[in-house]
């Protein structure tokens, strides 16, 4: 996470706890309900009493016994994200949205999941759904205003700009109605900072050291105003108070780095690949290039382990680009590291504006392994689509919408896919032949399917479904090749 994401979040970051209430809209008839509320209260008091796994048992029970008690689902949705598993933290608030849409607590931790997994882009929504529940919550405009500063670092600039605008809107809503929240003063003052207003960022910066002294985020910020101003020994000043109280190592490292800078002109140089050093200093562009360079000639000899070592100290050191999250989201997929690889993915896209074809199929592949069919659906779609902007084709991309398709009975749809798959591919896309050939099967199609297995097997002789296109082959015509003879 960004040194602005992790300095604000600790500010005021709170899962929202559900407590008993009577708004779940549970039917009266629904069986196990008494007891379903005798093993909430349970959980509840085993949370008091800080027995988080007891706590988790007696949710879990209360689920159970009712499938549709939000509070229960909320409450196992914030024991996970406690323990960091944000997968599963998101799956439970997920089925809590599905019963009711607007039920607050679990956007509110949807939200905060999302923004503490590196996802601010994602948080926004949730958030602002809160807020049409409860729009006089200065927390819920504090955690929007972050989530749209953040996610306008990302985007092209005209949606940056209008991030930016709508998250001074809730930094200042939040204030109005919490006038003490030192930290919605010290956002406000990085969105200044961003559109070049330093008297107003100053103004605001200030006024977060009033209410919080010991800011090490307030006093970077500071510092960073002062130097851009031109004033070195006052940004130095503020860049050591910001090390005097900041805690977290890797920060300190790039507090000590800009103070070295202001002092003698240059950064500190940090050897590339040096995982003892990365942490304490920040690479200069000549270590970072190497780096790179030594990342992506492992990703070609297939050294995925290596190359994610290297992608990772380069995503640690602030390097931005569509590519590398695409390479580095392949080489965590390669490794079996899914949620980590669709985060990567997905940054990719995001930072790339005018689409980007392979991230998009890539993503839907690691959403598809992850088994999520729907949102893996909607990721090949968005690549057919950004092909077809760029004047490309990604038959790849048809022929996976293809299965999708055919797994959930739209043959129609499904058939039309592996066509376009083979056409774009000039029927170099074995697979698609194949498919298409189980797909005519289905439909009693038995004389296409057998032009359609015989293709594949022309392309791809020792493919992976070589042997089952033989026997279908064997069972259609009474020869492997389907011959006639």
């Amino acid at each position: 996470m960004a040194r602005a994401e992790r300095a604000l979040l600790g500010l005021s970051a709170v899962f929202c706890l559900s407590l008993l209430c009577n708004s779940s809209p549970v039917p009266a008839f629904a069986q196990g309900r008494e007891e379903a509320i005798r093993q909430m209260q349970t959980g509840l008091n085993f949370l008091k009493a800080g027995k988080n796994e007891e706590a988790l048992k007696a949710f879990e029970r209360a689920h159970q016994l009712d499938p549709a008690m939000l509070e229960a689902l909320n409450n196992i949705g914030r024991i996970y994200a406690d323990r960091g598993d944000n997968e599963t933290a998101v799956k439970y608030f997920k089925k809590a949205l599905n019963i009711e849409p607007l039920y607050v607590p679990a956007l509110s931790n949807l939200g905060l999941t999302l923004y503490t997994s590196g996802k601010p882009e994602d948080a926004i929504h949730p958030w602002r759904l809160c807020l049409k529940e409860d729009k006089d919550n200065p927390t819920i405009h504090y955690y929007l205003a972050n989530a749209l500063r953040d996610a306008a670092e990302k985007a092209d600039r005209e949606t940056r700009d209008s991030f930016l605008r709508e998250a001074r809107e809730h930094y200042n809503t939040s204030i109005r109605l919490d006038p003490s929240n030192a930290a919605a003063f010290s956002g406000l003052g990085v969105v200044d900072l961003e559109e070049g207003r330093l008297t107003d960022a100053r103004r605001s910066i200030m006024k977060s050291l009033q209410l919080r002294p010991q800011s090490s985020y307030s006093y970077f910020n500071l510092g960073l105003i002062e130097e851009r101003q031109g004033n070195k020994a006052a940004a130095i000043k503020a860049f050591e108070s910001s090390l005097k109280f900041e805690s977290d190592e890797k920060y300190k490292g790039e507090t000590r780095n800009r103070i070295e800078q202001l002092k003698t002109g240059r950064a500190a140089r940090v050897a590339a690949g040096s995982a003892a050093n990365a942490g304490s200093v920040q690479p200069d562009q000549d270590s970072l290039n190497e780096l790179r360079a030594r990342a992506d000639l492992a990703l070609k000899k297939n050294n995925y382990k290596e190359a994610v070592k290297g992608y990772e100290m380069l995503v640690a050191a602030g390097v931005s680009d569509p590519v590398l999250y695409s390479n580095f989201g392949l080489c965590l997929s390669s490794t079996g590291q899914l949620a980590k690889a669709i985060e990567a993915y997905r940054k990719a896209i995001l930072i790339s504006p005018s689409g980007f074809t392979e991230a998009q199929y890539n993503l839907g592949m690691a959403l598809r392994r992850s088994g999520d069919n729907v949102s893996a659906e909607a990721a090949f779609r968005k690549a057919i689509e950004d092909a077809r902007r760029a004047g490309k084709t990604c038959p790849a991309a048809h022929n996976m919408l293809g299965v999708i398709l055919r797994e959930r009975e739209s043959l129609k749809e499904a058939a039309e896919s592996f066509r376009l798959a083979i056409l774009q591919s000039g029927g170099s896309l074995a697979i698609a032949h194949f498919n298409l050939a189980l797909l005519l099967e289905k439909t009693e199609k038995s004389r296409d399917a057998v032009s359609e297995y015989r293709a594949y097997l022309k392309t791809s002789p020792n493919g992976q479904n070589a042997r089952v296109a033989r026997d279908r082959l064997m069972k259609l015509t009474g020869s492997p090749t389907g011959s006639s003879n």
